[in-house]
């Protein structure tokens, strides 16, 4: 429980970091809205951490996925991000909200398997 909730206010200071470094571009000259590729993050925690069970996300989850989408999100996720979310399940949440990742897409430093 402690371990979870150190790891959770982790993922706090990486998200406020980036945002506050005041950076609207990750690598390239892709723009990413001030970031907002983390909000996928923030909307479904609850179905990507680590120490849950996998299950179907919300349609709040959805939402905030599809208008953000995944491109971004994947670019801004880090080491420190990876170690409290479970990167299985944000490519599970993004195939279950109609936002599939393609086989062998990179996110964060996570590379997609091709499908079982």
């Amino acid at each position: 429980m402690a371990s979870s909730t150190i790891g959770w206010m982790a993922l706090i200071m990486v998200i406020e970091v980036l945002i506050l470094g005041g950076s609207n571009q990750v690598s390239g000259h892709e723009e990413c809205g001030n970031l907002v590729g983390l909000g996928v993050l923030f909307g479904c925690l609850n179905f990507i951490e680590k120490d849950k069970p996998k299950v179907a996300p919300s349609a709040e989850c959805c939402r905030a996925l599809k208008s953000i989408g995944m491109k971004c999100t994947c670019k801004l996720i880090t080491k420190e991000i990876e170690q409290t979310i479970s990167m299985e399940k944000l490519v599970y949440v993004a195939g279950a909200c109609c936002q599939p990742l393609p086989q062998g897409t990179q996110c964060g430093s996570y590379k997609v398997p091709p499908v079982a």
